[in-house]
Order: structure tokens, then sequence, then C-alpha cells
């Protein structure tokens, strides 16, 4: 029996879950899906390269949907267990409340475990991957780098405007300024212009037609300006990876405490960097609190019909969400430490738990979470 039990709700558990994951995380993901087909559209690149993008963005996206489908699949499962009169029936042969936990406490271990892993392993490995095949795609296609209308710091010292882009590789109204040199700064202006790609050597040349070069000299009065019918601007891809653009590689821990000591405590980035590493083992534990809390919410809501439990879920989650975004609010306020910020959400999800398991387990149902009238 006791056997018995544990697999039955087990496998309730996981259908849900597994529909959970697939669904949520296919909503997240719907505004990047249409970024990736801008890639293909607009800019060329490969389905191939745009599916290697998109598997090296599931990590991240799993690290927020994981806790969501366990407490959908533990409300939905408790919800239909009441709604159907088994929790009844169980009590009635002696199975107490603490005894559902158990298997839920497994499940929940095991997606706690996935979520940490997810957010310590997979998700830096899919970092990594996507700067290696950010850089690869550049190399064969540079006009992914560069949106039209908007300036492009995707260089190391140079800031890039183009106007528009009739094809891939052909630009309208060209502005670029390049800063390499700090003590002779540079502004080029051209009508047109032609990307020309050289992925043997991994550079780029911006082929300038019909334009003008404002040359800054060291002596602050004079100045230069050289006009010019073609003109040949070769850049190096490896600037991609050093200087302005140096927030692309994956920062460990180490590194971001590093940045926060020499600045004081200071830098906001590298705060809020420290306050993702935290997130991972922040969303683990509420993996874990989702699949406890879920039980109360499914049994006290299945008593009002099977949708009750679906809109308890989803009114928690935005709850808890909402509360992580006030903790990414007070670092920027500079009001609480990355770690203290990134449990703010717990100091209110832990205690209601704790409440409503010992509610249930008095056979005490709250009143301000019984939905309307409650079924004969």
């Amino acid at each position: 029996m006791v056997r018995i039990l544990d697999r039955y709700i087990f496998k309730e558990l996981l259908i849900p879950f597994v529909f959970g994951i697939f669904i949520l995380t296919f909503l997240i993901l719907i505004h990047q899906l249409l970024k990736l087909m801008e890639l293909v559209i607009d800019k060329g690149v490969d389905l191939l390269s745009v599916g290697q993008i998109f598997l090296t963005l599931l990590p991240s996206f799993f690290l927020l949907t994981i806790p969501m489908a366990v407490l959908m699949a533990s409300v939905m499962t408790f919800n239909r267990l009441s709604y159907d009169n088994e929790i009844i029936a169980l009590k009635s042969v002696g199975v107490g409340f603490y005894r559902f936990l158990r298997p839920v406490l497994f499940f929940s271990v095991a997606a706690a475990l996935l979520t940490l892993f997810m957010g310590m392993i997979a998700q830096p490995w899919g970092g990594g991957s996507f700067n290696s095949l950010a850089m690869r795609i550049l190399k064969k296609r540079a006009s992914v780098g560069i949106e039209e209308g908007k300036f492009n710091g995707i260089f190391s010292d140079i800031v890039i405007y183009v106007e528009s882009m009739p094809t891939f590789s052909e630009m309208e109204g060209v502005f670029i300024y390049d800063s390499r040199d700090p003590s002779s700064p540079k502004v080029i202006v051209a009508k047109k212009g032609i990307l020309v790609n050289d992925p043997g050597s991994g550079a780029i040349e911006f082929h300038l037609l019909n334009g003008s070069i404002h040359i800054k000299a060291k002596d602050a009065a004079d100045y230069q300006r050289v006009m010019f019918g073609t003109y040949d601007l070769k850049l190096d891809l490896g600037s991609l990876i050093q200087g302005g653009n140096a927030n692309l590689e994956p920062a460990s821990y180490q590194e971001i405490k590093k940045k926060i000591e020499a600045s004081a405590g200071t830098d906001l980035r590298a705060l809020r960097l420290l306050s993702e590493f935290y997130k991972n083992f922040s969303f683990s534990l509420a993996s874990l609190v989702f699949g406890i809390v879920g039980v109360p919410l499914g049994i006290i809501s299945g008593r009002t019909g099977r949708l009750g439990g679906f809109t308890l879920g989803i009114a928690l989650i935005t709850f808890y969400y909402l509360l992580n975004t006030l903790g990414d609010y007070l670092i920027t306020l500079r009001i609480a430490t990355p770690f203290l910020a990134v449990w703010v959400p717990h100091l209110a999800l832990i205690p209601f738990t704790i409440y409503l398991v010992r509610a249930m387990a008095q056979e005490s149902y709250p009143r301000f979470l019984q939905l309307g009238n409650k079924r004969p």
C-alpha cells in the first residue's frame, strides 16, 4: 500500500510537470524565437546555427521554468485528487496529510537538484558555447552584429551606426566613431558602404564610398578633415571579446567578488552578476518549496473546482517573481546586498508554506484561500 501510493502520486506529478516544462518554456521562448527567425530572414544566418543558438539558450530558461512546473504539477495533482474525493478516500483508511508529502518531497528534491544543475553547470556551459558560436557566426556574417538605426558598440572602442541595410552586406548612411587611439579619435561618415567578411583571418572590412574622415589631433586647436571616394576600414573580430565587450565572457564567482571589492561595492553590473549566481541556489530552493506548498493549495482549491488550483498556482508564481524583481530593485538602490536580495521571495514563501502545511495537518482550511462556494 505504501509503495503503491508513492508510485501513484509520483506518476501523477510527473505527467503535468513534463507538460508544464514544455508549455512554460515555449511561452518564454516565443519572443526569443522571433529574434532567431529575424537572424534567418534579415541577416541570412543558416538554420543550423540558429538551432545551435536555441540549444545554448535552453538551460537559462529551464532555470526559470522548472520551479514553475513543479508548483503547477503539485497544485494540479492534488487539486484533481481532492476534486475526485480520492483524498477523502485515502484519509478514511488512515492515510494522514503528512503521508502525502513524502512522494512530493522526493519529487521536489529531484527537481531542486535538476534546477541547481541547470544553474551551476548547464547555464555556464550554454553561455560559453553561445559566445563561441556567436564568434563563428560573426566571422561568417558580420552584419549579425549590426542593427539598423542603432548605435552598435559590438567592437571595443568603436561605435557603428548604419541608417539602413538593403542587403546583408550593403549599408547606407554609415557613421563610425573610432577611439582606439584615445589621443586622436576620429569620425568616419560615408553615404554608402559594403561589409566584407574574411572568415579565414577572422576579420571584417568596411568598404566605404563617398565620405569623409574627421580627425582630432593631439593639439586641441588642430582639426583635420579628409574627403574620400573609397576608404577601407579593417577590423579584427578578436576585439569583440576585449575591452568594452568583456562582459560577453562568463565570469566566475571569484572574479565577480574581486570586481565588487575593487569598486568598494559600487559596481552595479558586478552586483547583479553576483545576484544571478545566488539565484541558482534560490531557484533550487523554490523548486523544493513550491512542490510542498502545492499540496495544501491543491487540496483546498479542489473543493471549489478544477480551475481553482490553476488560478492559485499562477497567482503564487506571479507573486514570487514580483518579489524577485523587488530584490533586484533593492540591489539597484544599494539597500540590500545581492545575497539578501535573492532571498526576499523566500521570506514570504517559506512562512506561508509552513502555515498551510500545519493548517492542513490539523484539518483547518484557511478562509482566504477558499475560492467561491464549496462543492457539495
